[in-house]
């Protein structure tokens, strides 16, 4: 039986540049993509821990005062991947950036400004990070890719005053 996965990831930002990470695995849909660094929430972590935990292993970076910036809902129709990642954001970004697991993902930092305009940053991560840079309030975001499409089609809500802005590449 299929289960939900928990999952944290994080705005990790300094000096005007953001924290991600490259994927080298091509089974990924975020196969050679920047994103930000994260990962699955362990038995009794909190996802603050869980964050910070998550972007010392894959940046080498070590963040504090996290602060949940949204949550997204990952749904991969015709497998059984379905995933909750609850988006935080680093008010301290301290360390020299590394690359821990070479064999997994790259680790890079990437200019802020003109992110919006990066092919290399999935289209849904440009939205997200938009939303949350410009404080719009909590974000509830879902991500779905459609069994007939090769790509993701993503839908943000900030609350029920709000209404849905939704993109299909």
């Amino acid at each position: 039986m299929s289960s939900v996965r928990v999952q944290v990831s994080c705005i990790a930002v300094r000096d005007g540049k953001i924290a991600m990470i490259r994927k080298l695995n091509p089974a990924y849909k975020t196969y050679q993509m920047f994103i930000p660094p994260g990962g699955h929430v362990e038995l009794t972590e909190t996802i603050e821990q869980a964050c910070a935990r998550e972007v010392l292993e894959e940046t080498g970076l070590e963040v504090s005062g996290l602060e949940p910036a949204g949550v997204v809902t990952f749904i991969h129709y015709g497998s059984s991947y379905h995933s909750v990642c609850f988006l935080l954001t680093a008010r301290e970004v301290k360390g020299t950036l590394s690359t821990n697991e070479p064999d997994k993902q790259t680790s890079h930092w990437i200019e802020l400004e003109g992110i919006g305009d990066n092919e290399d940053v999935p289209g849904y991560h440009r939205d997200f990070l938009k939303h949350i840079r410009g404080q719009r309030g909590f974000m509830n975001a879902r991500v779905e890719w459609l069994p007939d499409r090769e790509k993701a089609v993503w839908t943000i809500v900030t609350g029920p005053d709000t209404p849905a802005a939704v993109s299909c590449p």
